[in-house]
């Protein structure tokens, strides 16, 4: 399943709307043999297992619900209202789902104010709440504990951030960690949060009940302008000892319906999960394991899988994106490289110039297999790119891929809930945020394929009994699971 991207804050709406494949409306939604078709569901995420069910976020009643499937006909076999909480509208929501347990954000009113819930996942019966607080983060499991349920915020009127610990099965409190002592902190990656202090800004880790250590950001990524604000992506490598990602610099130019954006302006390091201290560090590089389909360590009892090879894009020129409508323009001689990585040296392992692709930067670009990419080739056409190995082979027009089609396309989900935010460019707020990554049947051109395929890859969603179910952009599918 792919990842979430937590990427160009500062141009969300831009980002959100750039599609992964063109004509995305177009296709059939024909029942396939076998499988299921929801086109009655919006959904706003992809598919988790969970008691024996699906369950996933969907967009209803002009705010967001939970909802679970009978994996096998579709059937819906309950329902319950969720809410953002006081999340950042450019992070796409996470179920928690620990156990027999689905945790989840449940409104209070329409303010960002909401309760942690936990309900059986089979029925859907609340089992437990807490009280009402701000919560900076999406409920998940926990780092190394997959049956407790892990965020941040704060309950009352207390004006802090704290990481919040809860048992799954019962709710019962499991730890709290103080991050800040105002409001606004969030979670970078798993034990890594952003105080919310600025002048200067600040990274902090946390080990079991423990802050483990706080840095300046600056004194890992020492650039100037560089922030989460713009833009974050990181993961936790215990294989290596490091924390690894990369943050961004701010735009160029912005509005509120176009944006320019120096693609150099970034810088990718690993540092000491321990200390923080900085062991090596990549200037002009964005970490893309969010973005692209890294390879990642095998599926065991812990809900996070580490990157096993790190993947990050060195670009250089500048970009303008618009909104009306959406494109991304890069100026001339802007070029991108992908490269892959060793985690624990920043050595690079192998890479492929793109080219011009600034739009990789934006959005998931074909998939071909569980880390295998479509990207351009020199000259024109394309070609199939092993993210494991560096390894690539033309694509030829027509050609099938493992689906009966060339690939599967990505696009970002947007959705609107009540719960509103300040945007930079409006006093009025906004309510549209970004979902997770809708995946549906394509060419190796992006355009939507006609049909959905007898048999669909496990790569592609969530696998139970033989069947293979995701989400796409307008509805929620199941067929038979490809040998």
């Amino acid at each position: 399943m792919l990842a979430v991207i937590r990427r160009w804050l500062w141009l969300s709406v831009v980002a959100v709307l750039v599609a992964g494949c063109s004509g995305g409306g177009s296709h059939s939604s024909a029942k396939p043999a076998a499988g299921w078709v929801r086109s009655d569901l919006e959904p706003v995420t992809q598919p988790e297992l969970a008691g024996g069910l699906v369950v996933l976020y969907v967009a209803a009643g002009g705010g967001l619900q939970v909802v679970a499937l009978d994996p096998k006909t579709g059937r819906t076999l309950w329902h319950d209202r969720a809410s953002p909480g006081s999340t950042t509208p450019g992070v796409a929501p996470v179920l928690g789902v620990a156990g027999s347990t689905v945790a989840f954000l449940s409104p209070v009113d329409d303010s960002t104010y909401s309760r942690l819930v936990g309900v059986a996942a089979a029925t859907g019966r609340q089992l437990w709440h807490t009280p009402a607080g701000l919560f900076e983060d999406w409920p998940q499991p926990c780092p190394g504990d997959t049956l407790d349920i892990c965020t941040t915020g704060s309950f009352g009127l207390a004006q802090q951030t704290q990481a919040l610990r809860f048992r799954a099965s019962n709710g019962a409190p499991a730890g709290a960690v103080l991050v800040s002592q105002s409001p606004g902190g969030r979670a970078l990656g798993p034990d890594l949060f952003d105080p919310g202090v600025r002048n200067p800004e600040m990274l902090l880790s946390v080990s079991g009940a423990s802050v483990a250590w706080t840095r300046t950001l600056a004194s890992v990524f020492p650039a100037p302008g560089l922030s989460t604000d713009h833009g974050w992506q990181f993961d936790r490598v215990p294989a290596a000892g490091l924390f690894v990602g990369s943050v961004d610099g701010p735009p160029l130019r912005s509005t509120g319906s176009s944006g320019t954006i120096d693609l150099s302006r970034a810088m990718t390091a690993g540092f000491r999960i321990p200390d923080g201290t900085a062991v090596w560090r990549d200037a002009g590089t964005i970490y893309a394991c969010g973005l692209l389909p890294c390879p990642r360590e095998a599926e065991d009892s812990s809900a996070y899988r580490p990157p096993t090879t790190g993947v990050r894009l060195r670009a250089t020129g500048t970009a303008t994106v618009n909104l009306s409508p959406v494109t991304v323009s890069p100026s001339p001689g802007a070029d991108v490289v992908v490269e892959g990585f060793d985690l624990a040296t920043g050595k690079t392992l192998w890479s492929y110039d793109a080219g011009s692709d600034a739009l990789l930067l934006f959005q998931t670009p074909p998939l071909l297999g569980p880390h295998e990419v479509v990207l351009p080739a020199p000259g024109g056409g394309t070609v199939a790119l092993d993210l494991a190995t560096g390894a690539h082979s033309p694509v030829p027009p027509g050609s099938s891929g493992p689906s009966g089609g060339a690939g599967w396309c990505v696009s970002t989900i947007t959705y609107k809930t009540q719960v509103g935010y300040q945007t930079p460019n409006s006093t009025h707020g906004g309510y549209v945020r970004i979902g997770q990554e809708a995946i549906e049947p394509c060419e190796a051109s992006g355009v939507s394929a006609a049909a959905i395929p007898r048999t669909v890859p496990g790569f592609v969603g969530t696998v139970i009994g033989g069947l293979t179910v995701w989400s796409e952009s307008s509805k929620v599918a199941a067929a038979p699971t490809s040998p």
